[in-house]
């Protein structure tokens, strides 16, 4: 790995394990405020709306300015935003409204941040045939941040006896580290993105919406992705917590356990991701990756241990870095760098609509129909999204062998 490499990873792990601190503590802090279950989905809500908006914009941004500033301006924007909640809660002048809007503008950072960041992993990997074990470090970071930033909190709470709000000074914190990360990669002079010369962005927006259409390839990755995202996403973050409520019948303290192992599994699947490599090009890793993923869910129709849970849920994780890691090593090869931050923000746009509308009908349908038949259901849904796309030649052949 590479010292600017490691340098990104770095920063992104800080970063996200403050970022798993306040996404927890922004909700709990709305609920003492409030009290309101309703308002607090509102606010979750409005972390996804910001990409919707904004996120083919950020494409067309990533790939007109200097990737690392447009992060390190990002990541600054956010640190205010985020030191804004505990100071504004110190003056009795934060309300739920506001938290909707600070959520939001936090979102709308991680919009422009996310293209910007997939658009110059390759710039940072010196041999191209790296690309898919790059790509492994830069997305391990959030896998570990699941670990670390927990841990974190509950040693500033439990052994600081700092309250919740203060836990946003510890996000705004991991953005500054993310920002002296950052300033310090080196980026070749003859990488770097100027909008000088160039289209409007409107013009350079349609030109890569044509792209993505018009490379059968493309389309089908972003098709089934949209279909795997509608059935897994929702059952995964909202059907998880139902499952172990309703049938487990276990605290919020067997839920923490849940999500670590799903680290587990997905740290472990990338140690694995090599071994995938070695046999299949990036596509077909991609589709059996989404295959995997789906069917893996379905145990959890008979499971009705907290232990068995924890099992399934860390064989399930074992397939996701097929997906997580392989389709931006696919993109980053068979996308010009030019228009690569217009393609990843369409991918973005599409994971993140999808998940909001996966997220609300599953709650809907776990309202009718018992969690582990909805997990037996959409298993099979998102399996046969993988089938699906395996039809596509184009796809299931693209990506260096």
């Amino acid at each position: 790995m590479s010292g600017d490499l490691a340098l990104l990873w770095l920063g992104q792990t800080i970063s996200m394990a403050g970022d798993s601190v306040y996404e927890k503590a922004l909700l709990w802090l709305l609920l003492d405020l409030t009290g309101s279950s309703g308002l607090t989905g509102l606010v979750a809500l409005s972390a996804y709306l910001p990409t919707l908006v904004v996120g083919l914009w950020a494409g067309v941004l990533a790939d007109r300015a200097d990737r690392r500033r447009l992060m390190i301006v990002a990541d600054g924007g956010r640190a205010a935003l985020v030191v804004a909640v505990p100071v504004l809660y110190h003056f009795d002048m934060l309300g739920p409204w506001g938290l909707f809007g600070i959520t939001f503008l936090v979102a709308t950072g991680a919009a422009f941040f996310n293209p910007a960041r997939d658009s110059l992993v390759p710039v940072l990997v010196p041999d191209q045939t790296m690309l898919l074990r790059a790509n492994a470090v830069i997305q391990s970071s959030w896998m570990f941040a699941l670990f670390l930033g927990p841990g974190v909190a509950f040693a500033v709470l439990e052994w600081l006896g700092f309250r919740t709000e203060h836990l946003f000074y510890l996000d705004a914190a991991s953005f500054a580290v993310s920002m002296a990360c950052l300033a310090a990669i080196v980026v070749p002079a003859t990488e770097r993105q100027t909008g000088a010369g160039r289209p409007a962005m409107r013009r350079e927006l349609v030109e890569g919406l044509r792209l993505a259409m018009g490379d059968r390839r493309l389309r089908g990755l972003l098709v089934v992705t949209a279909a795997d995202n509608l059935f897994i996403m929702g059952p995964a973050l909202v059907g998880t917590v139902v499952f172990v409520r309703q049938v487990l019948h276990e605290d919020i303290g067997a839920l923490m356990l849940i999500e670590a192992c799903y680290a587990v599994g997905m740290i472990s699947g990338t140690v694995l991701l090599p071994l995938w490599e070695s046999r299949f090009n990036y596509g077909r890793i991609v589709l059996v990756g989404m295959v995997l993923d789906g069917l893996t869910f379905v145990p959890l129709l008979w499971v009705r241990t907290l232990w068995g849970t924890c099992l399934t849920i860390v064989v399930h994780s074992l397939a996701i870095p097929m997906l997580i890691v392989a389709r931006p090593s696919l993109v980053q090869q068979i996308v010009p760098p030019r228009v690569q931050g217009r393609i990843f923000s369409m991918i973005g746009v599409t994971v993140v609509g999808l998940t909001a509308l996966s997220t609300g009908l599953t709650g809907a349908v776990a309202e009718l129909v018992p969690m582990p038949i909805v997990f037996a259901v959409i298993g099979a849904g998102a399996a046969l999204c993988g089938v699906w796309g395996w039809t596509i030649a184009e796809l299931r052949e693209s990506g260096r062998n």
